[in-house]
């Protein structure tokens, strides 16, 4: 159900907006019925309109200028069809062009403005994620870590992180900050990250560790099992397993 024809029902009921309660009821007692259909008419446009608009925006690079005329010609469509009805029920009493002009263009407009301007505003706040995001990404020194619910957490330079741990649903992210170890927290699986990680070099070298090869200093085995040393003070040995031994191993 859109946000439009949702707040465009509730506002017209609990306010009564410009006296559209007593315009809409036409002396007849048909309220309840032509709000039902205004309402339909703003809900089926707007599904359908908001469906082609996510398609067009993946084909197309969509300015907020472009936004906001599409967002117009939402609210004029909307006017436009439910002038139509308008005109035909009220039985010759509101002609169309008088309904359009008069009624409905101008009141759907300053009725639907407050939805839509939030919806703008969402669309904004959007392009600005997406354009950071484009920046990150086309930056391959910093690194994106993004949780389960693919909001993004934390940005950083590779070279400062020392490794990351899985934990269950969650991971900790260890990285350098004025010459000591951090511990970021993000609730995230593992798997969602390993393609940034090896794209931007990180090795995995144990099923719930991946480390940065830059900081390893030696690979040591100690009673069967191998391990990574890291160059900074205060950091745990991270276990290498067999399976990725030979990869890190190349990478030092």
């Amino acid at each position: 159900m859109t946000i439009p024809a949702v707040f465009f029902l509730v506002f017209t009921i609990v306010y009564d907006p410009f006296g559209l309660v007593a315009l809409l009821d036409m002396e007849r007692g048909l309220f309840a019925l032509n709000i039902s259909i205004l309402f339909a008419i703003i809900l089926v446009l707007d599904s359908g309109l908001r469906t082609a608009f996510h398609f067009f925006k993946k084909a197309k690079n969509f300015t907020w200028a472009k936004y906001i005329s599409w967002c117009i010609g939402e609210i004029i469509l909307a006017a436009i069809f439910a002038s139509l009805y308008i005109s035909l029920i009220s039985a010759g009493q509101y002609p169309y062009f008088d309904a359009l002009f008069t009624i409905c263009l101008p009141y759907i407009s300053l009725i639907l403005i407050f939805p839509y301007t939030i919806l703008s505003l969402a669309f904004a706040l959007a392009g600005a994620n997406e354009a950071e995001d484009a920046k990150a990404a086309a930056d391959e020194s910093l690194i994106r870590f993004y949780d389960a619910y693919h909001k993004p957490k934390l940005v950083i330079a590779v070279k400062a992180i020392l490794y990351i741990k899985a934990d269950e649903n969650y991971m900790s992210i260890w990285y350098s900050e004025n010459g000591r170890p951090v511990k970021y927290s993000l609730r995230a699986p593992m798997n969602s990250i390993e393609e940034s990680c090896t794209r931007h070099g990180l090795v995995r070298c144990q099923r719930s560790y991946f480390v940065n090869p830059e900081h390893v200093t030696i690979l040591r085995k100690q009673q069967g099992w191998i391990f990574a040393d890291l160059d900074m003070e205060g950091v745990p040995s991270i276990p290498v397993s067999k399976r990725y031994y030979d990869k890190l191993a190349n990478l030092l």
